[in-house]
Parts: C-alpha cells; structure tokens; sequence
C-alpha cells in the first residue's frame, strides 16, 4: 500500500483538529486563521508526532534553494505564530518543543483521524503547498474583478465569524416587561449560537454591559468580537416594537438596522426574522440543518412561551428567591404544553443550581435535576444545556464517570460554543488526570465567555492546583474586576497566595471572604487552612476546634478541613472529615488526587480506599507525594 493511502484527513491533538488537506485549523469548533508558513510547519511536525524535525527539513521544505530569504528569522517567525495560534509557550510547551540549534519536536499526544485511500498527493502538505498557490491564484483573479467594482464593496470580508449581542434595552419604562426584552436577547444568542461558524458570545459576558452606555470599540475589544447587535425595545399594549442595529467594529460601519412594529403574539416570527436578518447579514454560509433549526419553534404556545421567557429571568439572577420563582414559571409553562422540552430543562437547571448554593439538600435537588433533564431530552435531544445539567449531575454526585463523559460530549457536540459545557469537560478531564486537556478546555471555556468571573474562578483554581500560581492570580484578579464581590474568588485567592507562601494576603482574603459571608462554617473552615500553612497550628486548631461541635457542614467546610489536618499531619482526622464528605457525596471531593494539601496523606492506605469506593484510579504517581 503507498504512502499516499495512508495519509490521514484529520489530525487531532488537545481540542484542536487540523485538516492538512483544506490547510484549516479548529479550535472547539471554531477556525483559526494560519498563514502559509506556520501551516506548513505544522503540517510536518504533525506527520512525525514525537520525533525531531530538524531545522534544515523545515528549509528544505519550506523555502526553495533558490529563495532568498533571511531563513532563521522567517522560521522563527512561522513558529511563533504557530504557537500563538496554538495558546502555547516555549518556556513551558505543551505542543511544540524547541530543540536547541537542533530542531522542533511535536510533543502532544496526536491521533489521526478518516483515513482516505484515494488522495493523489503523497505528502499531505504537498497537497497543501499547491491548495495555497491556488489560493493565491485565486486572490489574484479576485482582486482583479473587484478592482472593477466599488471600493466599499472590496473592503468587506466574506463573512464574519463572531458576534455579540448585547441586551435590548427595555424602553417601556414598565420593569414588569424586563423580562421580554431580555428574553428575545437571550433567544437570538441561543439561536446564533448553534451555527459552527459564527462565535457567539455567551449570556454571561454580554449581560454584563446591561445597563451600561459602553463604547462598542470598547466592547469588541474586551470581547474580541468583529460584529455587535444592539437594540431597543416597546411594548405598548398588544404591540411590541424592536429597533436593532448590526455594526461591524472594524469598519465603524453598520451592516444592517432593523424596525418591528408587531402584535406580541407574532413574537416568534419577530424573533426568527431577527436572526435571519442577522445571518444573511453576516454573510453566513448556513445549511439546510442551520436552517431548519432557525425556524424550529420547542413551542406553539404563546403562553407557553412567555412563562418561560419569566422563567429565564428569574433564574438567571442566581438567588434563592429567584430560582425558586423561575422554577414556579417553568413548571406553569409545562401545565400550558406538557410537551415543552425547553421548560424540563430550565427546570432541570433551576433544581442543579439550588443544589449547587445548598439552598435544597443534594439529595433531593440534583435526581430532580437528572429527572427533569432526561424528560427534556426524551422530547428534544438536541438540546445542550439538558444534556449539560445530566452531565453535572453524573459527574459531581452520582460519580458516574462514563456517564458523565457521555453527556459532556454530546453537549458540546450540539453546542460548540457552549462555554459551560468546555469548563464541566474539563472538571472531568481533570478527575481522569487528563491536565493538559483539561487545562485547554478551561482555557477555551474563558475565551468563549471572557467576563463570567465564574469560568476565571474555574481556570485560576486550576492553574493553582498546577503550581502555577502567578498565572492564577492573574486570572483570579480578571474575575476580581468583573464582580469584586464573588465571595468564591477570594476563597480562590486565599488559598492561592498561601500556596506561593505570601500569607499576608492570603488572611487578608480570609478577611474578605469573612465580610461576605459572615462569621459561617465555610469561612472558618478556610481561615483555619490558611493558618495551618502557614504554621499558626495553634489558631488553626482552635478554630478547627470549634468546627467538630457543628451538626452540619457543608461539603466545602468538610474539605477545608481535611485539609487542614493533612497540613498539620493528623491524618486519622483528616479521613474522618474526608469520609463524612463521602458520605455527603460532596461534589468537591471528585478532585481529591488534584488537592496539592492531600499530599500528606495520599500513601496512607485510606487514600487509596477512599479513590476505589469512588470509582476513581489513584491518579498521583508516588514520586508527587512529597
């Protein structure tokens, strides 16, 4: 068999894939630009995945003898470009690895997908090199043609491939319509959302510029997005008018203003021409299955509907009061269409989140949460956010480790750009030991919805479990700006300078973390860790103390405390505080092997009973035990 019929289509490393014979590169879904060179070197690093390509290869087969070319700069150049579409550092690679005066080395675990037994070329980046002559051949006519058009036109991309839509300003002067406006915005980025080629930025981010006049150059900046949607919007009566302007931030120019003047109950066809209009003028090349999902109504029911746009809106404010209202709504929702898939999940989603806060015990909120999310999903499976939910639930309480893998892969699937379903991907790529994986999964989990202090908090505390701890600051102070009261962020804070050894600030966090949450066992749980590390065993002890005459605790105090003891090397209470986790099924406990303070007691046989009664590999290789 020749070379040739061998040669993969695909290659996939990490959460990219790169398809040598296209010459493109993806990201979770999403295309990252490559120019010619770095697209080249890429291609035979990856064609001999672990070996040395030696520099004169690369000029061999990069620059022709007969080229002059400052050869070191240009390869150089190529490789950090390569790397910065990568996310990858030559102090710390985890893709490519300089060999000294020697060469490059592609160092990341690579698979080759759809092997294609009918390719002419044998080389894959023989076939590359000529699709990009071609490219530049046809540029060449390209610019020939439209020299002969208007300059404006020559100007204009062939489309563009992200996108924010910021909340509609509710211009009824009625709050009791807050809802609508914020519900057709939270309609449009769902439905937009779902198109592989256009980047969405998600609720989280865009909702943070509610209420703010914000310069839109300012906006795509901090975003990183080329496009941006804002509007307005009327209720009078039984009309609702929705005035809304496309702008490309690169241009200063508007793309497309839209004026709706219609009957509420036409909510839908509003909705659905809105995100017609924003395609088309987006230029997005869309499918017959892009299309049919755009006009695809998960309700008849008008009635139906609005419940669950005041659903939405209460849940989304993250409070008891609100959950419990939004959770009221939804099931109203469900009384006016029992088919209504969308009201399960939001449904689903309001019992996983009232789980989360301890606001209803575990055991009672997350089989609800599965419940509701499986019913949605025997209605509609294409639905990300059901499949997100089932994925937590399997995850941090049922400790279904394939389950959970499952359902975070389909969610992804569905939703390329759903940033929540990267960040459980990778918690559970961190519980497998998968790091690298799970590192660029929460990575591309910020990237996809910068401004939710949430997913920072996420990276940060990874970042921290990894040693890296300046990085992890400069994460945590990102989420810090967006929401200086998130009381998860000074927790992640504290226990990140204690681990660089800077304990001043990290009390000082402890202090905060105090202000927001009161004199509570989570808080004197973590200030009695902090003392620990930071060899003030006698305030630690009194404090931890204090802790055993509680009744209950919550699953962060108990793995506070575990810690704590580890610290101060009393490991029998260490297991009894782990065990009562256990017991609770605390959903931190899954990241028991990632826990650097578990390093004490992680030869001791108990630890290693604990990971088999959780189903768990012992992930820790004895030489990290120190």
């Amino acid at each position: 068999m020749s070379p040739s019929s061998q040669a993969p289509r695909v290659f996939r490393f990490g959460v990219f894939e790169f398809n040598p014979i296209e010459g493109e590169l993806r990201k979770g879904g999403l295309r990252i630009k490559l120019q010619d060179q770095p697209l080249q070197v890429l291609v035979m690093l990856l064609e001999r995945p672990g070996e040395t390509v030696t520099r004169e290869e690369l000029q061999r087969r990069l620059w022709s003898a007969d080229t002059f070319v400052d050869f070191d700069h240009s390869l150089n150049s190529a490789i950090k470009k390569l790397r910065e579409a990568l996310g990858d550092r030559p102090e710390s690679p985890r893709f490519i690895e300089t060999l000294h005066r020697r060469g490059y080395r592609f160092i990341a675990p690579v698979e080759a997908l759809e092997k294609d037994r009918n390719l002419r070329y044998q080389h894959a980046s023989d076939m590359c090199t000529d699709l990009q002559r071609l490219k530049r051949d046809m540029d060449s006519a390209r610019v020939a043609v439209i020299a002969s058009t208007s300059d404006s036109i020559s100007r204009l991309p062939r489309s563009f491939d992200s996108l924010a839509v910021l909340p509609l300003i509710n211009a009824s002067g009625d709050p009791e319509t807050e809802y609508l406006s914020d519900g057709i915005t939270e309609s449009i980025i769902n439905l937009l959302s779902q198109f592989p080629n256009l980047r969405v930025i998600p609720r989280t981010s865009a909702f943070r510029y509610k209420g703010r006049e914000a310069d839109l150059k300012t906006v795509g900046r901090d975003l990183k997005v080329r496009t941006v949607l804002t509007g307005k919007m009327i209720q009078r009566g039984d009309r609702l008018v929705v005035q809304t302007e496309l702008v490309d931030l690169a241009n200063d120019a508007q793309l497309w203003g839209g004026h709706f003047n219609r009957k509420l109950e036409d909510i839908f066809d509003v909705q659905e021409e809105l995100a017609r209009q924003i395609s088309e003028n987006l230029r997005l090349q869309l499918t017959p299955e892009d299309k049919k999902r755009m006009i695809k109504r998960s309700t008849q029911n008008r009635e139906a509907y609005q419940l669950l746009l005041k659903a939405q809106y209460n849940i989304n404010k993250w409070t008891p009061e609100g959950l419990r209202q939004g959770m009221a709504y939804a099931r109203q929702a469900i009384e006016a269409d029992p088919g209504y898939a969308e009201a399960y999940a939001w449904v689903s989603a309001a019992y996983s989140y009232l789980g989360q806060l301890g606001v209803v015990p575990r055991a009672e909120a997350f089989p609800k949460a599965k419940a509701a999310a499986q019913k949605a999903l025997e209605i509609d499976d294409s639905l990300a956010e059901a499949h997100y939910v089932l994925g937590f639930v399997r995850l941090f309480y049922e400790w279904d480790w394939s389950g959970a893998e499952q359902a975070c892969k389909r969610a992804i699937e569905l939703n390329p750009n759903f940033a929540w379903g990267h960040a459980l991907w990778s918690d559970w790529l961190i519980v497998m030991g998968r790091q690298e994986e799970a590192m660029s999964e929460g990575h591309l989990a910020v990237e996809l919805d910068p401004l939710s202090a949430n997913l920072n908090v996420f990276l940060g505390l990874k970042l921290c479990w990894r040693g890296d701890y300046d990085r992890a600051l400069e994460q945590l102070q990102k989420a810090l700006e967006f929401d200086p009261n998130f009381g998860d962020t000074h927790v992640t804070l504290a226990l990140t300078y204690a681990r660089k050894g800077t304990y001043e600030e990290s009390l000082a966090e402890c202090e905060k973390v105090a202000s927001l949450f009161g004199s509570s066992p989570r808080s004197r749980a973590l200030s009695s860790l902090i003392l620990a590390m930071a060899g003030k065993t006698d305030e630690a002890q009194k404090i931890l103390s204090e802790l055993k005459g509680y009744r209950k605790l919550d699953s962060l105090s108990l793995i506070s405390l575990a810690e704590t003891c580890s610290v101060m090397g009393e490991k029998t209470e260490a297991f009894e505080f782990l065990e009562m986790a256990y017991q609770e099924r605390a959903g931190l406990l899954i990241f028991l092997d990632a826990y650097p303070n578990f390093r004490n007691i992680s030869t001791d046989p108990r630890y290693a009973d604990l990971l088999r009664r959780m189903g768990l590999p012992q992930l820790r290789s004895p030489t990290s035990r120190s």
